[in-house]
This record gives C-alpha cells, structure tokens and sequence, in this order.
C-alpha cells in the first residue's frame, strides 16, 4: 500500500510581462489572493505554511485587455502537487504556466507520508475524511459570519434565538451603539463567530459606509480564519392574510 503526501507552502511568487488585475490560488478547502509586489510581480508568504493534501494547486489570474477594460479576462491553470513534490531542490519550485513565471516555496519538512493508498493504486477519496477535516479547522476553527439588514428588522432577536445569544439583544438597546467588530460566539454551537451590524436607515449613510469598511478590513486579513466567510442578509416580510 503506498501512500499520498502533503505539500506545505511557504511562499508563491508569479512574474509574468502581461497586465494582470489579481491572482488567486486554490485547492479544496481553501482560496488565497496572491499579493502585487510591483509590476506584474505578485508574491505572498504564509508565516503558517499552506498545507495541500495530493490532487491540484489552481491559479486563477485576471487580466484587463484593451478590447475589454471593464470586463477582466479570467484565464486558470493548475499544477500537481506531486510535480512541485518530485521537482523541488532546495525547497523550490520553478515552472513556466500561461505566460506567468511561477515558483512555490516549500517549508522545511515541505512534505510528509500521511495519506493511505488503496492497493489498486487510486487514491482514497479525502473529501469527506477526519483528516481533511482536521486540516481545515486547524486553519479556520470558526465560521465568520456578518449579519446586516434595515434597522427595525430584528436582527439581533434572531441572532438571539438561532444561536441563543443573549447579548446580540442587548446590544440595541441604545440605538447607534452596535459594535459592528465585536464577535459573538454562540455557546452551544461554537463553529460559528457573528457580528452584528447597525441597522441600515433611509437617508443615513453611516451604517452603509462601516458595513463596507467592515467587510474590505476582513477582505485583508491574512489567514482564513479571520477573513469573513458569509454576509447573513435579514429582511421583514409582510404577508397579506386572503
């Protein structure tokens, strides 16, 4: 029985002599923005090293073209892990994709044998598994979630009786008070991390503008688990008895 193995990054670094808008790199479970350093010069380092279990890194890199400046060009391409596992002396790896000169950085101990193989060589599916589990809440132990919506809707209430969080109530009890960075965590299912915001008012542009400031601040942060994950949009809805 042989075994799958576990790729740990602890940098990416893509050149490439077109116009590029943004990169990405993916795999399940994950999806990170790669930094621009300079001119068509992206790089971004991971103090806690990536960790990718076999199967594919995916770039997805977008580019503004002078035939289309307001709609990107999108172009993606993978690599394998076991090519970055099999050509990587001194801990890199060089290769050339769609025009992007790309290497990856490994950590020291960049991989290790973890993962069982069944005899007729396929890998086992991982998807589902304890261990990819494992890995993913050891990079994001908690769901963040921001709840928004018009002010009177009774977001808090809900937050309240979903989660059974007795603060989120108390919080509007003095209207324009809401700590939209404060983070509730509901006791009995603690997967969850909330943040209530300040109800949205006609002709009030306050709340609008923290919300967004709210939401670009967590775009930034660099690991997962303090990024926000989900945006829970309350609304009030009338209905008409026949």
């Amino acid at each position: 029985m042989s075994v799958a193995q576990l790729l740990r990054i602890s940098y990416i670094e893509l050149r490439s002599a077109e116009d590029t808008e943004f990169i990405q790199v993916f795999f399940p479970g994950c999806r990170r923005s790669i930094r621009q350093q300079g001119k068509n010069h992206y790089r971004e380092e991971f103090p806690e090293p990536l960790t990718v279990l076999g199967g594919l890194l995916s770039f997805s890199v977008h580019r503004k073209t002078w035939y289309s400046p307001f709609k990107p060009v999108i172009k993606e391409f993978q690599i394998g892990v076991n090519d970055v596992l099999s050509n990587s002396p001194d801990q890199r790896f060089h290769t050339v994709r769609s025009k992007f000169d790309i290497t990856v950085g490994l950590s020291p101990g960049g991989s290790s044998d973890v993962v069982p193989v069944q005899d007729n060589s396929r890998p086992v599916n991982t998807s589902n598994s304890h261990f990819i589990t494992e890995q993913l809440h050891s990079q994001c132990p908690r769901f963040r979630i921001l709840v928004i919506g018009q002010a009177g809707v009774g977001k808090s209430t809900l937050i309240q009786r979903a989660f059974g969080i007795e603060q989120a109530s108390h919080s509007h009890a003095q209207p324009g008070k809401t700590d939209i960075e404060k983070e509730f965590i509901p006791p009995q299912i603690n997967r969850f991390i909330l943040h209530d915001s300040q109800g949205f008012e006609a002709g009030i542009d306050y709340s609008d503008v923290l919300v967004k400031e709210f939401i670009v601040r967590r775009k930034m942060q660099q690991h997962v688990k303090d990024r926000l994950h989900a945006v829970w949009y309350v609304v009030l809805l009338e209905l008409k008895r026949a």
